[in-house]
Order: structure tokens, then C-alpha cells, then sequence
């Protein structure tokens, strides 16, 4: 055989080992990338897996402590009656007032007071006479003197002496002296009515005849 035909044939079978190797590698490559494929798409589907997993321990995480905050909340507080008064205090309050009550004030015994025992009047008996008065008429100065009686401090007669300057004063002063002695018994004191037509004579009659009162102490 001559030594072209063995080149050629060495070189078929050369280059037939390379084509197998390749054939093979090429295999073993796509193999690979299949594996390799199959294995992403398994670990996708893990991965997927293991986030949904992750997300409901979350969720569940959640709701328990939801559920827990709910039972552990802090119980309202309550307010006592103090707080409520306290509050009520604050604003306008529509319940009545008690005024306090002040207990009563014993007012201080006071002895009681006996009046002076006034002792009796005493007596009187005797005779008085009253001072001279003057009063002034048209006629001229006329005079009046009362005189009394007394009996147990009782008038019992009454008596006057008297001056007139002229006839109309005489006159007047006679006729009245009587009815005047008369009213003085009757009255016992100086509180006797004027005689109508002598009220100047009757005024000085009333001034000596309580003179007489004074002077006998009645």
C-alpha cells in the first residue's frame, strides 16, 4: 500500500474520531443545558415556593399579633366619682347648692332688770298760794293770784285775788274768777278751759294755779 492511501486513511480516521468527539461534546452540551434548564425551572418553582411560604409566615405573623394587640389593648380607664365630681365642678353645675348649715347662736342670758320701786306720793294737806301774775287788756294791767287747798294731795277749793284798772275789767274778772275756782276743784290740776270772753284773765289764772301745784308737790 503506498503511503498517500495510508496518509488519507489515517486522516479519515482522524478526522472520523474528531467529528465523534465532537458529536459527543455536542451531546454532552446539551445535555448540560437541559440539566441545567430542568434545574432552573425546579429551582424557580423551589424558589416561588419558598416565597409564597415566607409570605403566608408573614400573613400568619401578622394576624397574631393583630390578634394578640386586640387581647392586650389597655382597658379603659375608669373614671371614679372624684373625676367625674371634679369634672363636673369645671363646668356649670345645674345640681342645687346645700348651703352649710351654722349651727344656732346661743344669745347671752341677760338678768332681768327690776324696775325702781317708785315709794308712794306723800300725802299732802294744806294751803298754797300761787305767784301774782300781770296780764295786759284795752284797759289796762290787770293781776291774778290762785290760792289752794289741799286734802290727801286733792284740790278742795280754790280761791284768787286779782287787781283790775278799770270798770270793764272788773267787770269781766267778777264773773269769771268764780266759774274759774270752780273748774280748778273739778280738774284737781291746772288743765282747766278758757271762760269765754276772759281768755286773757284765764291764762293767767292757769300760771299761778300750777305755781300752787309746784310749790305743794303734788
Amino acid at each position: 500500500m503506498s503511503s498517500s492511501k495510508v496518509n488519507r486513511r489515517a486522516l479519515a480516521v482522524l478526522s472520523l474520531g474528531a467529528a465523534v468527539t465532537l458529536v459527543q461534546t455536542t451531546a454532552f452540551a446539551v445535555d448540560a443545558y437541559a440539566a441545567g434548564h430542568v434545574h432552573s425551572k425546579i429551582s424557580g418553582g423551589a424558589h416561588k415556593r419558598a416565597n409564597s411560604h415566607d409570605a403566608a409566615q408573614r400573613l400568619a405573623a401578622l394576624h397574631k399579633a393583630r390578634h394578640t394587640h386586640k387581647h392586650h389593648t389597655a382597658p379603659p380607664v375608669e373614671i371614679s366619682d372624684d373625676s367625674a365630681n371634679d369634672s363636673a365642678d369645671d363646668s356649670v353645675s345645674t345640681r342645687p347648692v346645700t348651703p352649710p348649715v351654722t349651727p344656732p347662736v346661743t344669745p347671752p342670758v341677760t338678768p332681768p332688770v327690776t324696775p325702781p320701786v317708785t315709794p308712794p306720793a306723800t300725802s299732802v294737806t294744806g294751803t298754797f298760794a300761787g305767784k301774782t301774775v300781770s296780764f295786759s287788756t284795752p284797759g289796762g294791767v290787770n293781776t291774778v293770784t290762785v290760792t289752794i287747798t289741799l286734802s290727801n294731795s286733792v284740790i278742795t277749793a280754790a280761791t284768787a285775788t286779782w287787781g283790775a284798772t278799770n270798770g270793764t275789767s272788773r267787770s269781766i274778772i267778777t264773773g269769771a274768777i268764780p266759774v274759774l275756782n270752780n273748774e280748778a276743784v273739778v280738774a284737781n290740776s291746772a288743765a282747766i278751759a278758757a271762760v269765754s270772753g276772759a281768755t286773757l284773765l284765764t291764762n293767767g289764772y292757769k300760771l299761778s294755779l300750777q305755781d300752787a301745784l309746784t310749790k305743794s308737790g303734788v
